[in-house]
């Protein structure tokens, strides 16, 4: 066996536990533990290929972040699946490994809860009315009509508009895969059916990410842009705002909308993974 196996048990899988009621106590309540550890580990395997069944199900496999699921939960059930046959056969992992890797996973997940609490306490931000501009960031169309999440932002946009009549918004947004017409097309038909005027309206139709989307709009606005909002999900404020402060924007702030509740875990965890990686690039 690898050397990390520090320790075989005799073949029953038992210690004998007549060497001291004391010392019996204490292997029963580690024996307890690792079960329980063990339960954990195979029940959120199989709540996580649960959930990737249930998107797919639900929504689709257009976001490519879904099979982080499926992954995540095959990887809890063959590591709880490894320890079992470990132990069947005598075998325990040392405990100073053990507190190793627990100590590794504590410190990840710690990290990630404090990304995810800065991402949700951004998104509950409320801007005040009368910007320069609002930055509505552009998301699914599909064929001609703004996907949920896209919808859920115009009703933003528009209520703000219709708050801030001075305010132009820059509607932001491309023509992805298995859209008809590029998403900064698809607000403005949007916005102009509710009434809103299209000499608010400044159309950006170039970008396919967040990065892009910001740039190109701060090159389409003129005049003051003292103030500007960004509307985006709520999920994604963090990020978008951060990236707008690094391209200039010194007085910027966001308005958020929701996402339909069975999306929400893909959401904001892809989007924990986003912020990581866009702080060790350096890009917010």
């Amino acid at each position: 066996m690898c050397r990390w196996i520090s320790m075989r048990l005799p073949a029953d899988g038992r210690r004998d536990l007549s060497t001291g009621s004391g010392r019996g106590r204490e292997w029963s309540i580690a024996m307890k533990r690792k079960r329980y550890g063990m339960a954990a580990v195979f029940i959120l395997g199989v709540l996580c290929i649960g959930y990737f069944i249930l998107y797919i199900t639900a929504v689709d496999m257009t976001n490519k972040f879904t099979w982080f699921w499926l992954l995540m939960g095959a990887g809890l059930l063959g590591a709880d699946g490894l320890l079992a046959v470990l132990h069947h056969h005598g075998y325990e992992v040392p405990g100073k490994l053990q507190v190793c890797i627990l100590s590794v996973c504590g410190i990840g997940l710690l990290g990630f809860l404090v990304i995810e609490g800065i991402i949700v306490g951004y998104g509950r931000s409320k801007p005040d009315p009368g910007a320069d501009y609002a930055v509505v960031l552009g998301a699914r169309v599909i064929g001609k009509k703004p996907s949920y999440n896209l919808e859920k932002r115009l009703e933003k946009a528009y209520n703000y508009l219709q708050e801030s009549p001075d305010t132009k918004a820059v509607l932001s947004g491309g023509k992805g895969p298995g859209e008809d017409i590029s998403e900064a097309q698809a607000m403005y038909e949007y916005l102009t059916g509710r009434g809103i005027s299209g000499d608010r309206l400044i159309l950006e139709d170039r970008s396919v990410n967040t990065d892009q989307n910001l740039g190109y709009s701060i090159a389409k606005m003129t005049g003051s842009k003292e103030k500007v909002v960004i509307i985006s999900n709520r999920f994604h404020l963090y990020r978008a705002l951060g990236i707008a402060r690094k391209k200039g924007l010194s007085h910027v702030q966001g308005l958020g909308s929701g996402v339909k509740w069975y999306t929400a875990p893909n959401m904001y965890v892809r989007e924990a993974f986003a912020v990581m990686k866009y702080t060790i690039c350096g890009r917010i």
